[in-house]
């Protein structure tokens, strides 16, 4: 497997639009070993063409003659990678982009689909300025230029504002930059190949040249942890103090459960759940790593799979939700933020909320977060639960919109927080 055919697997594997459909066994790319050379470019095609999808799906049109519709799904993503090349590598051929192409398609038993993208590529070398709508079109800008689909564009509009959505949609098709958790000694132990800046949250500090072995090491050693700004503020809400017994929901890869067990300390105790196997297994290889053994964890989506003895002083719901507020890191949500898609994680919300309200202590504190920037997934969720339930009043509730600054150090994703006391 080279860099292209291990890009092609990475973009199938976001389930994209229109490209979700499953790749044939005698159409899949031989696995093989992959050079660290070969990986990283390979990262990097696939996180363009994400970004750039609607852009490069236009340039297949106009470069063809051809609807969507009458391209094969797997020619289109061939195609997109090899556009992606032209357009957005410059240390890159052109010729050796569409040779490429022409055999990864071969490879693939793609059959006379070899030919047609040899010559819409051939086509593309030749005639490489595309007509594009300008700024002032704003939503086909967005959609082609920017590749947000209009669903998204007209939210972000409804929320903020034409001149800001557009803003915030070429700041999301930037490089996010690398933000991490970390006492003021981090900087003293750097390699000469790493650089750190004090961002302007206290404790944050903005990395450059880190691999990600390093990262990993450093949470390992409980030396610096990578974290936004935005989501880093989550755990103050919880008013945690030594000693406590915490509940951390939906605990992901484990980043807050880090943070509020070296607060309640090991004479505290913290249990942290979430659905996915392959993420409750990381945290509890970070957790042995740093020797945390007074938190637990339990490989469940709802709490009434394990028994709970007592209830908790602490409860966090990092909920699952639309990522609307963190589309630059998380490119392939900008096609997710259609009703169909919000409905869904929204009624998972509510699950997970009611699930969770009556395992709190009463004078307890529950806080719920999102990394969402929809009202829907936030205000009016914390609306509905306490048309639910009497038990709950409302301690603070913080919204927080992508920030708009280009400057790292000023850098923070969106999202939502809503602290609620049980009486």
């Amino acid at each position: 497997m080279n860099a292209r055919d291990y890009a092609l697997t990475l973009v199938h594997s976001a389930r994209l639009p229109g490209w979700a459909k499953p790749i044939p066994k005698q159409h899949q790319p031989a696995k093989s070993a992959l050079d660290p050379r070969d990986r990283a470019l390979g990262d990097s095609i696939a996180a363009v063409v994400t970004k750039n999808l609607l852009l490069l799906r236009h340039a297949i049109v106009v470069y063809s003659g051809r609807e969507l519709k009458k391209i094969d799904p797997l020619a289109q993503m061939i195609l997109a990678i090899a556009l992606a090349q032209l357009r957005f590598f410059t240390r890159v051929p052109a010729s050796a982009a569409v040779d490429e192409a022409v055999e990864q398609a071969k490879r693939l038993k793609l059959g006379r689909a070899g030919g047609f993208i040899n010559a819409v590529l051939r086509k593309a070398t030749r005639e490489p300025e595309l007509e594009l709508p300008s700024r002032e079109r704003a939503e086909e800008y967005a959609r082609i230029v920017l590749s947000h689909p209009p669903e998204l564009f007209r939210k972000l509009v409804e929320l903020m504002g034409e001149k800001k959505a557009l803003a915030l949609c070429e700041k999301n098709n930037l490089e996010p930059p690398t933000l991490v958790r970390a006492a003021d000694t981090f900087k003293l132990n750097l390699r000469e190949d790493v650089t750190a800046k004090r961002h302007k949250q206290d404790g944050l500090w903005v990395v450059e040249g880190a691999h990600e072995a390093d990262f990993i090491k450093w949470s390992n050693e409980g030396v610096a942890q990578v974290q936004d700004p935005t989501s880093a503020s989550v755990v103050a809400k919880m008013e945690l103090d030594g000693g406590l017994h915490a509940l951390d929901r939906c605990c992901g890869l484990g980043t807050k459960t880090l943070q509020i067990a070296e607060i309640v300390g090991d004479q505290g105790f913290v249990l942290a759940t979430d659905p996915a196997k392959y993420r409750i297994d990381r945290l509890n290889q970070s957790l042995a790593k740093r020797q945390m053994n007074w938190v637990t964890t339990k490989n469940v989506g709802m709490l009434d799979q394990i028994k709970i003895d007592k209830p908790f002083d602490r409860i966090l719901i990092d909920a699952p939700c639309s990522n609307s507020g963190v589309i630059m890191r998380r490119p392939e949500a900008r096609y997710r933020q259609d009703e169909k898609s919000l409905h869904s994680v929204i009624d998972l919300q509510r699950r997970i909320l009611l699930d969770s309200i009556g395992h709190l202590r009463k004078g307890g504190v529950l806080v719920y977060s999102t990394c969402s920037i929809w009202p829907e997934e936030n205000g009016e969720q914390i609306k509905w639960l306490l048309q639910q339930t009497d038990d709950y009043e409302i301690i603070a509730i913080e919204q927080t919109l992508p920030s708009l600054n280009a400057d790292p150090i000023h850098h923070h994703d969106g999202g939502f927080t809503a602290s609620l006391g049980k009486k």
